[in-house]
């Protein structure tokens, strides 16, 4: 059997051979010689129609493959166990196909062997401490596609290969290519000597071997290519100038967080596609990757350190995204839903830039690892209090699921989503397959009105405080964003500066902040057309060359001034006669949070201001602000959260089709319509245009027939998905 991924009615869809499949797993420990500790969990899982089991491999787990020498080894490999441990998932589900998550990270204890062997290999922090290996590690590079080769000869042997379809490749703390020590706390890295080493290498690649280049840029008149280090820990943790980097003294932490990035990248690619080479091409490689829109917690975050004001991003492995998107040989990424809100009336949103990576033919893998009523109340991670609450969360993430065309895996272990002890899951996961498998029908095309976009170059300028990220990406995501009554697509900068991202009716730059005239040219040309309107976030075009109000004002066309104090910036309406601000309460602000600065306004005679930024020293300046141009728009915004009911008059301007106005979060599709909502009541959804029917999936009813428009009541602290289209692709019963 053949498993790859493909385009499928308008999103990247899984294949086994030449059919259609829904991607929907059972993510839960790994068997051992003895047993499979979730047999009876899998059965369930089994009974549902659920046959693809995702468990860890490779460093670490129960029986440690890639284990380091000893007796009757094939160097450090050891495959003995292989075929009898994953028999014991195979007697629990004769059907049983494999997505195994291959760790290479050498943590503390089952990778002390290996740290033991090659301690020159091993990454070392700013405070001199040796930990796990080095991403710059050329010898457990090669190792780590020796075990994928070996590993696959190894199934291939003994006749498992046909039942794996997917090897997820990971590093970094839980193999998500974030080091737990020197991303998520205040150590900084990598000072080894394979990351020295390559560093030097990048740069005489990146100058073209140019020192005077290098000289200028990093505004050192004596470094060469043979005597340049990673930055130190305060030039990485301080910036010169407030929330930002300025390239003209700082350049030097900016290559640093580059390399980083592109060397991450790099080993994800070079994994995958030595999976794709030692399978033939038989196998699906992916890894989980690229969470631009959520890093900006830390190990304080997750009570896995000290509490920390420092964000995860430039010092993780994610920003190399761009080049696991243009790479033939990665087919799907994974990753978790937000940590950010996940109880009643929150988002489960992936951690991905969503459909950059559907325009790129990557499947989205959404892990749902909700903490169900079923675990000890301080088990935290929005933990559902009852089996109620339980269900509306997990029925609010398939609604997500199936809304943006994605696939899923469900833990099924502990105190997650598993039908041995709670019986009422187990028609829930049965009826989520069918709506899954169902759905593969669909036009599942990314098709929202609204475009979001991040920039994964401008993480590179800012400050590794997160003061900035958490309102300006983290928050926005989960309490505007969700709740403004449209859907909105996101996508990273680059795929729209090439022209790869379709025309919407409304863009959202959140941190459109380090644009150079090409890139700054390239954006123009694809926005300032067509009727577009543009939402600009608190410091769009800031820093080209150096920091620049005359780059801000290039962008956008509005003319700024700014305050150079730091302090928590706030925004409130003045002019409530603007479609924007009409029916909005007078009472109604929002806050960053943090001390930001600069601090942006608007200076500009000809713009239409609507609201005022309070900071220090009680200043009033300009901060909300429309300005109208031949063929676009453009509005501005200093302070970022911006909340639902100011997005929703900013939709409604820029001729966004809105469903509701009820506040709830809100999916939706060209064929498919989700509400998850706290206070439940009556409510009134506005569909774009006439369908046949309207069908409650969940509830498996009809709502409405031939209608541009319907009325339900929705129960509180619920999930409703709504299927509108054509009568005869009703699911049936």
């Amino acid at each position: 059997m053949r498993t790859t991924v493909q385009q499928h009615n308008g999103t990247p869809t899984l294949f086994f051979d030449d059919r259609p499949a829904f991607a929907s797993y059972l993510w839960a420990n790994g068997p051992t010689v003895d047993g499979y500790p979730v047999a009876d969990v899998a059965r369930a899982y089994a009974a549902a129609g659920i046959h693809i089991y995702a468990f860890d491999v490779g460093v670490g787990g129960p029986a440690p493959e890639w284990c380091g020498p000893g007796p009757g080894r094939d160097g450090h490999f050891d495959f003995s166990a292989v075929e009898a441990r994953y028999g014991r998932i195979i007697e629990a589900d004769p059907d049983a196909r494999f997505h195994l998550r291959v760790h290479f990270e050498m943590g503390r204890d089952a990778g002390k062997w290996w740290r033991d062997l090659y301690p020159e290999a091993c990454e070392v922090d700013s405070r001199g401490r040796r930990s796990t290996q080095s991403f710059a590690s050329t010898i457990w590079r090669q190792q780590a596609k020796a075990f994928i080769r070996a590993h696959i000869a190894h199934l291939q042997a003994v006749g498992l290969a046909d039942r794996v379809v997917a090897y997820q490749v990971g590093a970094g703390h839980t193999g998500e290519w974030v080091k737990g020590d020197t991303s998520m706390g205040t150590p900084c890295g990598d000072y080894s000597r394979p990351m020295r080493g390559h560093f030097r290498v990048w740069l005489r690649r990146t100058y073209h071997d140019d020192v005077a280049a290098l000289r200028a840029a990093w505004n050192e008149a004596s470094v060469t290519f043979g005597t340049a280090v990673v930055p130190a820990e305060a030039a990485q943790l301080t910036t010169d100038h407030l929330s930002f980097r300025d390239p003209r003294t700082e350049q030097s932490v900016i290559d640093y967080y580059h390399c980083l990035a592109e060397l991450c990248g790099d080993l994800v690619v070079d994994f995958c596609r030595t999976v794709k080479e030692a399978s033939q091409g038989q196998i699906a490689a992916g890894a989980f990757y690229g969470y631009l829109m959520e890093l900006a917690w830390n190990a304080g975050f997750f009570g896995e350190g000290p509490d920390s004001s420092y964000t995860t991003t430039q010092r993780s492995g994610h920003l190399g995204l761009s080049r696991v998107l243009r790479s033939p040989d990665v087919d799907f990424l994974v990753s978790p839903y937000s940590y950010g809100f996940r109880g009643i009336g929150g988002l489960g949103c992936s951690m991905l830039p969503l459909e950059s990576a559907r325009r790129h033919g990557k499947l989205v893998i959404f892990e749902d690892d909700t903490r169900t009523y079923l675990g000890p109340p301080d088990v935290g991670f929005g933990r559902a209090p009852t089996l109620s609450d339980s269900v509306a969360i997990l029925q609010r993430n398939m609604a997500e699921v199936l809304t943006r065309g994605m696939g899923i895996w469900w833990l099924g272990h502990a105190h997650h989503i598993d039908p041995v002890q709670e019986p009422a899951f187990g028609p829930l996961l049965a009826q989520f397959q069918h709506l899954g498998t169902w759905a593969l029908q669909l036009d599942r095309t990314p098709s929202a009105e609204i475009a979001v976009v991040v920039d994964d170059e401008s993480y590179y300028v800012e400050s590794l405080r997160n003061d900035l990220d958490l309102p300006l990406i983290f928050q926005q995501r989960l309490w505007g964003l969700a709740r403004l009554g449209a859907p909105a697509d996101t996508y990273l900068l680059q795929d729209l500066l090439e022209g790869a991202v379709p025309p919407h009716k409304l863009t959202i730059f959140l941190n459109a902040f380090y644009l150079d005239p090409a890139r700054r040219a390239a954006l123009q040309r694809q926005l300032c057309r067509d009727g577009q309107v543009a939402l600009w976030l608190y410091a769009p075009g800031y820093i080209d060359q150096a920091p620049s109000l005359d780059t801000m004002a290039a962008l956008t066309g509005f003319t700024f001034g700014k305050g150079d104090r730091p302090w928590p910036m706030a925004m409130h309406i003045l002019d409530f006669t603007h479609p924007i601000t009409q029916g909005l309460a007078q009472d109604l602000s929002w806050s960053a949070g943090g001390a930001i600065g600069p601090i942006f306004h608007l200076e500009d005679p000809e713009a239409t201001v609507l609201g005022q930024v309070v900071y220090s020293q009680g200043r009033c300046r300009p901060g909300l602000g429309v300005k109208a141009f031949d063929d676009w728009t453009s509005i501005y915004c200093a302070v970022p959260n911006v909340p639902a009911p100011v997005l929703r008059g900013i939709a409604r301007f820029a001729g966004v089709h809105l469903y509701s106005d009820a506040g709830d979060v809100l999916f939706a599709s060209r064929q498919l319509l989700g509400v998850h909502t706290v206070t439940g009541g009556p409510r009134t959804f506005a569909l774009p245009h006439e369908v046949e029917v309207v069908y409650d999936l969940f509830a498996d009813q009809q709502v409405a027939a031939n209608t541009a428009a319907f009325s339900a009541t929705l129960a509180p602290r619920s999930t409703a998905l709504y299927y509108t289209g054509d009568a005869g692709l009703i699911p049936s019963r």
